[in-house]
């Protein structure tokens, strides 16, 4: 008997639910998935994943190289499966690469290639038999007077542009221009002239070389400068009009190098920001993924200048992120980007911070150049840090690897970040 009432409970049951529900009625909405919290598995999923490439592909993700056109293709493959629209921008680069690694005797000294010399971005080709030549810093003309034609220039890497120590070198007579530099000891950081065909060949040389005026100097540089193409990535959310917060980081590394902390890191802080905003976007969000900003802002300043008046207005504010997880971090904000945008980084960031002058060396400088509010995230290169050691002793070396990153400190740049544009986001929906 219990079954039985059971049963015929149960009936009733079900025809009360049936007649209360009216079949044109709308089914209810199913409301989208929670955002997922930024996580450091999800951080190094993605610095793993730059690696696996760099692995893959001649241990570098230079740009136009076959290991950058893959970094293209995972970061867009992200940022699509979190929803977000993507474009590809096409941008025009003079591609430079060595041919083979460059040769180098000083005096009866035989060097090592990235150990003890490097040959920067956009140097020419060459061969070159000749006289060292001291020079003072190498930024006026007049520093290269006591050149004789066929003397190879040596300088320090003094306060100005490389380019500009290989343009005076070049027009004093020289052959060839060795440029000492500092190391970490890990080898000679990659550097660009980024100005393409100066017609020298440049060679960066540690500074502890044994190197004196008048030293035979044999140099070898197999390297070309070749009409090519590079490709930004930007993704965007949220309304199609209207005040946009951006921010944005380059993708690519540096020749010879994976590239994991600079700029793996600041690539994964924004996969992971597009995963988190994409269930529930706080507002219009848009993420830059800049090419060829290691030989010189290519792709950002191409971005910028092929904006119109009113596309540059839309951009509320811009983030940059730039080496956000360095093994010997110094987490700082940018002391000369916009003030407001400064003081959200700080109120929002979970412990101590400096400030770091940041001038023209990263990719916002495009944007603050046309008046866009700027400012960003940096936690060290070869400047000193905690102990007396550089922020980063494996910056645009090939040690820049997962197993230099820290993975601490970049979690709390990922969340600020997160966190800083949601609410530069809600603001401008407002």
């Amino acid at each position: 008997r219990i079954a039985a009432r059971l049963l015929l409970l149960a009936g009733l049951a079900a025809l009360a639910l049936a007649a209360g529900c009216d079949s044109d009625d709308p089914k209810p909405e199913r409301l989208p998935p929670p955002p997922r919290p930024i996580t450091e598995r999800g951080l190094v999923e993605h610095l793993a994943a730059l690696e696996r490439i760099a692995v893959a592909e001649g241990g570098e993700r230079a740009a136009g190289t076959p290991g950058y056109t893959a970094s293209v293709q995972y970061a867009t493959g992200v940022l699509r499966g979190a929803g977000w629209r993507v474009r590809v921008q096409e941008v025009p680069m003079a591609l430079w690469r060595e041919r083979s690694l460059a040769t180098l005797t000083v005096g009866a000294s035989t060097l090592e290639p990235i150990r003890d010399f490097r040959v920067p971005g956009y140097s020419a080709a060459g061969r070159v038999d000749g006289p060292l030549r001291a020079a003072d810093d190498g930024c006026q003309a007049a520093d290269f007077e006591g050149l004789s034609p066929g003397n190879v220039a040596f300088t320090g890497f003094g306060n100005c542009f490389l380019w500009r120590k290989t343009v005076n070198a070049r027009r004093a007579g020289a052959t060839a221009l060795a440029v000492q530099t500092s190391t970490s000891g890990r080898g000679v950081a990659f550097a660009t002239l980024a100005v393409a065909r100066l017609g020298l060949p440049v060679v960066m040389m540690r500074k502890d070389v044994a190197a004196r005026d008048g030293d035979r100097v044999q140099l070898t540089v197999n390297a070309v400068t070749t009409a090519g193409t590079t490709r930004n990535v930007i993704a965007e959310i949220g309304p199609a009009s209207g005040p946009v917060a951006m921010a944005g980081g380059h993708l690519d590394s540096v020749p010879a190098g994976p590239g994991i902390n600079d700029n793996g890191s600041g690539v994964a802080t924004l996969l992971e920001v597009a995963r988190t905003f994409g269930p529930r976007p706080p507002g219009r969000v848009r993420l830059g993924f800049w090419a060829g900003e290691e030989e010189g802002l290519v792709g950002s300043r191409r971005y910028v200048r092929e904006l119109s008046e009113d596309e540059r207005r839309t951009i509320a504010t811009y983030l940059n992120l730039d080496m956000v997880g360095s093994p010997n971090a110094v987490p700082a904000i940018y002391s000369d980007g916009e003030r407001a945008l400064g003081r959200l980084l700080r109120k929002l960031y979970p412990g101590p911070e400096r400030e770091v002058l940041t001038g023209n060396r990263s990719d916002h400088s495009a944007f603050e150049r046309v008046g866009v509010p700027v400012n960003g995230l940096y936690t060290g290169a070869t400047e000193p840090g905690p102990g007396g050691r550089p922020r980063d002793p494996c910056y645009h070396l090939p040690c820049d690897t997962l197993a230099h990153v820290d993975r601490d400190v970049l979690l709390r740049m990922a969340r600020t970040t997160a966190r800083a544009l949601a609410e530069l986001a809600r603001r401008q929906a407002k």
